[in-house]
């Protein structure tokens, strides 16, 4: 008879057999967490997994602070634990399917789990998976203690519909975020200097997205940091000021606003708002009379006062495409269905000041005099994002908020003892 062994067992004989490998000088207790240990193996683990995770590289001038970076997320990650056990006893068991799914679709491919990529690249899988345990007990944990902040989330979605629509034409900037705060190990300076480590990496390649992940306080954070379009004129001026200066797919270096750090990357901007200008579609005509290419300026004056005689009558493309056709040009006469942002600038340009069914003033082109004429222009129609999309971004906008102060909290009331060695 043929026994199937539990994955969870699985997993913990993997972790056993990996920790048996790697713990070469021994694992010591180096703090505790209202009585619970933290050893330098799990610190040491965190660390290389934060390195894996962000491609922040791991080197002799930043090995100590992100040492210490990984023992206080590890903290806090057993405060999230124990607050979200005390409302919710079997919360562990009901988000452990959860988070070893995030593993495979984060680190696994075809062909490999999630487990086995992790420990090929020399991290201890329970590591990832009691981070992503503490992350989805904490969201169970504050979705159930602050529900009525979430009450009235589809009037809020509403509203901010509504602000949407009237606000339609303001400039727009779509954005990224990380949010970092000081921590008991981390003033407000050496909070600042973790940033600029952070945008120094990401401009040589760390992933931004990650980073956010494993550091941004944020509700965005679960996203990747990722906000969405916001409006330019909400933003605080210190965001408008760092943003003006950068480039889409860029980022801003630290800004300090309100007690915390923020780290913005531009990744699109609209002008006009969600309705954007550029964005229309555009039917033309033309008729082009041709010349020669060494044709003197005589020949295409000439050439510019038949077409002003010959466009007088013409009040639709269907005539202007029949005036192209007696010009013998072989030039297709009818050029349909254009966003007005990708033609030329002088095209958007000339396409700006015609009327549609008024001919042009005689244009010169290399293969000769044109007329041309807007047959048809389709504005860009109001395309507001998803409702669930809406929804989600306010969920995360009150979700940060409330986690940041009920963390803490946490953080006041715990017993957390450091040892030497």
């Amino acid at each position: 008879m043929i026994r199937t062994i539990p994955f969870a067992a699985i997993a913990l004989l993997l972790s056993v057999l990996f920790a048996q490998m790697t713990a070469n000088a021994g694992v010591t207790i180096i703090a505790t967490v209202n009585g619970k240990p933290i050893t330098n193996y799990d610190v040491e683990q965190r660390s290389r997994f934060l390195g894996y995770a962000t491609n922040i590289e791991i080197t002799d001038q930043n090995r100590d602070r992100l040492y210490e970076d990984s023992l206080q997320l590890i903290i806090e990650d057993k405060l999230r634990l124990e607050a979200a056990r005390d409302m919710l006893p079997d919360i562990e068991a009901v988000v452990l399917p959860q988070a070893r799914d995030f593993i495979n679709q984060n680190f696994g491919n075809d062909t490999t789990s999630g487990n086995r990529v992790l420990m090929n690249d020399g991290i201890d899988p329970l590591t990832v998976q009691q981070k992503y345990t503490s992350d989805l007990a904490w969201s169970n944990f504050i979705s159930t203690k602050f529900l009525d902040k979430f009450e009235n989330i589809e009037e809020r979605v509403d509203d901010e519909i509504d602000r949407m629509r009237q606000n339609a034409s303001k400039p727009q900037i779509k954005l990224a975020e990380i949010v970092l705060t000081p921590s008991p190990t981390r003033n407000i300076e050496q909070t600042r200097g973790l940033a600029g480590d952070m945008v120094a990496a990401i401009r040589k390649g760390a992933s931004f997205t990650e980073i956010a992940r494993q550091y941004s306080v944020s509700g965005s954070s679960a996203r990747g940091g990722d906000v969405g379009w916001a409006m330019s004129e909400k933003l605080p001026k210190t965001f408008r000021d760092a943003l003006e200066s950068i480039e889409n797919g860029a980022v801003t270096e630290p800004v300090l606003l309100d007690g915390a750090v923020y780290i913005l990357r531009k990744s699109g901007e609209r002008k006009d708002g969600i309705v954007d200008a550029s964005q229309s579609r555009v039917w033309l005509a033309r008729a082009i009379l041709p010349l020669a290419a060494d044709a003197s300026d005589a020949d295409r004056l000439e050439a510019g006062a038949r077409i002003v005689r010959d466009t007088e009558s013409v009040t639709n493309c269907e005539d202007l495409g029949a005036l192209n056709a007696t010009y013998e040009s072989n030039a297709v006469s009818r050029l349909n269905d254009m966003v007005v942002g990708d033609l030329a600038p002088q095209m958007q340009k000339l396409v700006a000041s015609l009327e549609i069914g008024v001919p042009s003033e005689p244009l010169s082109f290399a293969e000769g005099v044109a007329s041309m004429m807007v047959c048809e222009l389709l504005e860009p129609q109001l395309q507001l994002p998803p409702r669930e999309e809406i929804r989600q971004a306010l969920i995360d906008k009150i979700f940060g908020s409330l986690g940041e102060r009920q963390l803490q909290r946490l953080r006041r009331t715990a017993i957390i003892e450091r040892r030497d060695g």
